[in-house]
């Protein structure tokens, strides 16, 4: 890992640009305000993207405490007399401390919630005491199969309270399984046989446990299960045989405000989801799929897409996903230790992030071939990290769509890095270290004769600038990289639809017809009733439409953006007017106003009149977000205000005042806060004397 950072230390150095824009996440972030909850890693990470090369520390700093000590089977201690009643003490310790660290979630479904709902629990859960639980119920498991115990030949069930603790006997059994509620616990213990488990042991706000300790199993499940957890901890540790996991959406390692972790020992398994599974971290979640031997096969569908982007989305496979504009992601693993693997899904997967997320796919050795679609092998997207890291073996990479194998897209980190063999990459576009919209994108193969498939640029260290800073596309090793202009991603708002004589017609409210909008939009599929619904409210009711809009809710606010703005555009001068009165008291009424930046949006396309300008700009500059205040420098335009931003520690900022001054010839004053980069990048100007 060292080494490599220094060779990408060194690219940056030789295109003149020194080690500072790899920096650029983390100025851009530090000047936005406080951080949404998201696990300390995530941010470290994004403040140092070289970390993300580094699969084995990753994982050691994210993967809960006493994981391991199952992980790695110890020696039998002496025959334990009396076990039962030892393990029930111990057991009953853990769901006292689950019990303190997790207030009762209500009546929720034992399967993957709704976004409101996995906000709402999240924000529930004490995140440290649950590590410690989590810490608990893995070492007293661990400590439990480090006995040689004296299991009754017929199995049996022991109970005490709501703990239960079922032993299945060394033949074949089939286990049905339930979801383990409100603070119970359940832990199947099966000493051998070719077993089948079905149901779903999803744990809500409980603890649940499978132990099989051999034979070739089956765990026939088509709901959530095998390692769930919501807002609790589950753990199936298989400890050989040749395995078959089916899930239906979130299983196989998965987590919402929880641990969530499966744990395969030996065999030649197989692992079938239909979507958000196969270590998923969800907000506040570490879910991790964790198989150490044999050759494996891991497979994720998908659920729809609602922005019909030619696949399903998978969450599958080493992801973590946040509630963009709520609350961050978890952290989500799949770590597999040896053998020929396969691993096939479509969007979001195979070491993927997203929204303060970390997403990391780690295979340890073996000949091994992936397949996925779109947001996968290496991708973060919007402020998350995606890793995917293979140690060994000749490896192939197949992307169907584009936008991975080491693509960091807005402020986001995305690596892939392949340590040894001849390895065959593909992917369509915008792949292998490329970057948006101020991301990193790493891809790092420097050992072995491989081979590089790029349909079209951009791609291979290419990256373009926005916000008026750069992205970094960092390529280390024998891939071809593409040289090119420096590009800039275009400041161009969308296109406003065209406004037809339809009558409003909707029976959404404001908010649900902007969640429908935003598709609608990406499709060029907009409703006119719908539209038509939109633009008179927001023209008619500003201030009461937007102060009706859920907070948090990205699938609400980003369409926001250009539904104001053409609601302005295209309103009549009244109407106009009404419109920025409502602006007005809504800034004034806090500087932090959630609506700043929609409203700064909207300005830009139809100006108040000067002196309501002027006091509207004023409101801008004043608001915590370095962002708000460069959208307000935009709006201001002088050279004095420029001036006075390049003090400023706020990169962004530093770049529109450079780019105001040089469009108005204008020198800067003062350059020493100022970023090398961003004084390389200058426009060229003809300063005049002022």
């Amino acid at each position: 890992m060292r080494r490599a950072a220094a060779l990408a230390t060194m690219l940056l150095a030789s295109a003149c640009a020194g080690p500072q824009p790899i920096g650029v996440i983390d100025n851009v972030l530090r000047h936005e305000g406080r951080a949404p909850p998201s696990p300390a890693l995530v941010r470290q990470v994004l403040a140092r993207p070289m970390m993300a090369l580094d699969a084995g520390a990753l994982f050691a700093r994210a993967a809960p405490s006493g994981l391991a000590q199952l992980a790695v089977p110890a020696a039998k201690s002496a025959p334990a007399n009396g076990w039962i009643e030892r393990y029930l003490d111990q057991l009953a310790e853990a769901q006292r401390a689950l019990q303190a660290a997790v207030p009762p979630l209500g009546d929720i479904p034992a399967g993957l919630p709704s976004i409101e709902a996995q906000r709402a629990i999240a924000a529930k859960v004490d995140a440290a005491a649950l590590q410690r639980v989590t810490a608990l119920f893995f070492e007293v498991n661990a400590r439990l199969l480090r006995q040689k115990l004296d299991l009754p030949p017929r199995g049996g069930r022991f109970a005490r309270g709501d703990i239960l603790v079922i032993v299945g006997t060394p033949g074949d059994d089939v286990h049905e399984v339930a979801p383990v509620r409100e603070g119970a616990v359940t832990v199947i213990l099966d000493p051998g046989g070719n077993d089948r488990y079905t149901g779903s042991d999803v744990a809500v706000r409980g603890l649940a446990a499978i132990l099989d300790l051999g034979g070739n199993d089956h765990y026939a499940s088509t709901a959530a299960s095998w390692g769930a957890a919501i807002g609790g901890v589950a753990l199936l540790c298989d400890a050989a045989g040749d395995d078959v996991y089916e899930s239906g959406v979130f299983g196989q390692g998965a987590a919402l405000a929880g641990v969530g972790v499966l744990l395969d020992l030996g065999g030649n398994d197989e692992y079938r989801v239909e979507a958000f599974g196969q270590g998923l971290g969800l907000a506040a979640g570490t879910g991790i799929l964790w198989d150490s031997a044999g050759n494996d096969r891991y497979h994720a569908a998908g659920v729809r897409d609602p922005f019909g982007r030619g696949g399903s989305l998978s969450y599958a496979q080493g992801v973590a996903v946040g509630v963009r504009a709520g609350m961050g992601g978890g952290i989500g693993m799949l770590r597999d230790d040896a053998g020929d693997d396969v691993y096939e899904a479509q969007m979001y997967a195979q070491g993927a992030g997203y929204y303060y997320g970390l997403g990391l796919l780690w295979d340890r050795g073996g000949n091994d071939r992936y397949d996925a679609m779109r947001y996968a092998q290496g991708a973060g997207a919007h402020q998350a990290v995606g890793v995917q890291r293979d140690d060994a073996g000749d490896d192939s990479y197949a992307l169907r769509a584009g936008v991975g194998q080491g693509m960091g897209l807005d402020l986001a980190v995305g690596a892939l890095v392949d340590a040894a063999g001849d390895d065959h990459y593909e992917a369509p576009t915008l792949a292998q270290g490329a970057a948006t919209a101020n991301g990193v994108g790493i891809v790092s193969d420097d050992v072995g004769k491989n081979a590089w498939r790029l349909h079209q640029p951009p791609g291979r260290g290419q990256a373009e600038w926005s916000r008026g800073l750069p992205s970094v596309g960092i390529v280390i090793g024998d891939a071809p990289r593409l040289e090119g202009p420096v590009a800039h991603e275009s400041e161009e708002p969308v296109a406003c639809p065209s406004e037809s004589d339809a009558a409003p017609a909707t029976e959404e409210s404001i908010g649900e017809a902007l969640r429908a909008f935003g598709p609608d939009l990406i499709r060029d599929r907009v409703s006119p009733g719908r539209y038509a619904f939109l633009m008179r409210e927001l023209r008619a009711r500003t201030e009461a439409s937007l102060d009706s809009l859920p907070s948090g809710d990205f699938d609400v606010l980003w369409p926001l953006g250009t539904a104001l703005r053409c609601a302005l555009k295209g309103a009549d001068d009244a109407q106009a007017e009404s419109m920025w009165n409502a602006f007005e008291r809504m800034l004034s009424a806090g500087p932090d106003s959630r609506f700043a930046g929609t409203i700064a949006f909207a300005l830009r396309e139809r100006p108040a009149p000067p002196e309501r300008q002027r006091r509207l700009v004023a409101q801008l500059a004043a608001h915590p977000s370095c962002g708000v205040r460069t959208a307000a420098l935009h709006l201001e335009g002088s050279a004095d205000a420029a001036q006075a931003a390049l003090r400023s520690s706020c990169w962004q900022l530093q770049s529109r005042a450079l780019r105001i001054l040089g469009e108005q010839g204008v020198a800067p004053e003062d350059l020493s806060n100022v970023p090398a980069f961003l004084r390389s990048a200058m426009p060229p100007a003809s300063p005049r004397a002022r």
